[in-house]
């Protein structure tokens, strides 16, 4: 499904399919503008627990090296289960599961990504504990649902997906306790049976007036993993596969 309008170039704003100026700033519409997609996607946030703490014992040119070490291996995870880094965000990373690639299993995989990337954190700890004598660890929220994805701005700017779901996923991970990784209700209907959840707790997120539901994620099961393709699965067509295969070559 194609959102209504292109992005303009200057201010970000949606325009209609047409446009050739921006209705908001009045810049001129470039052709190689391209629309915003809506997709069905999971939502990552990881960030470092009490980063501005470790910034004051360790120093910012040491901080920088550990970001970096952090950074590079959490994307290295992401990518490994097929997802996207969107953006480095100071102190941790937001990546999509789902755009600009659709995939069927994006949730089970933001989980194994969520997981991987904790076990690099902590991995990392071990020796950033020994040298600089701090404690490094993380906190990862996941969120799913509709948001739009596409180019915002100039080229530089990149792919990004925006949306009410985007923040969601970051409330998730403000909530998650050191070392968690925490689940929107919406998340966690999509894993059902693909990983085992902590009990659903009501949590208080900003911008809310009342809680909403979120579980931990524990672990996943041993015989869910996603396989390395990620075009949808057959449904239903067991009748005609059959018949395929049976057809004389």
């Amino acid at each position: 499904m194609t959102a209504t309008g292109l992005v303009c170039s200057s201010c970000g704003i949606e325009l209609p399919q047409n446009a050739k100026f921006c209705l908001e700033c009045g810049a001129a519409v470039s052709t190689a503008a391209k629309p915003a997609e809506y997709k069905q996607v999971t939502v990552l946030f990881a960030d470092v627990v009490h980063s501005m703490d470790i910034a004051a014992a360790v120093g910012a040119e040491r901080l920088r090296e550990l970001m970096t070490e952090l950074v590079e291996r959490s994307a290295a995870v992401v990518r490994r289960f097929g997802g996207t880094v969107d953006k480095f965000t100071g102190d941790g990373i937001m990546a999509v599961f789902g755009a600009p690639a659709a995939l069927e299993d994006h949730a089970i995989r933001a989980c194994l990504a969520a997981l991987g990337i904790q076990e690099e954190a902590k991995r990392l700890a071990v020796d950033v504990r020994e040298r600089d004598g701090v404690d490094l660890q993380l906190r990862v929220g996941l969120n799913s649902g509709e948001v739009i994805a596409g180019e915002i701005g100039p080229g530089a700017l990149g792919y990004t997906a925006v949306g009410e779901q985007v923040g969601m996923a970051q409330r998730m991970e403000s909530v998650a306790p050191p070392g968690g990784v925490m689940l929107s209700e919406s998340t966690a209907r999509l894993v059902e049976g693909a990983a085992v959840l902590g009990d659903a707790e009501l949590v208080h997120i900003k911008g809310a007036s009342d809680p909403v539901a979120a579980c931990r994620l524990i672990r996943t099961t041993a015989d869910h993993r996603p396989s390395g393709r990620t075009d949808p699965t057959l449904v239903g067509r067991t009748w005609e596969l059959n018949t395929i295969a049976r057809a004389p070559r």
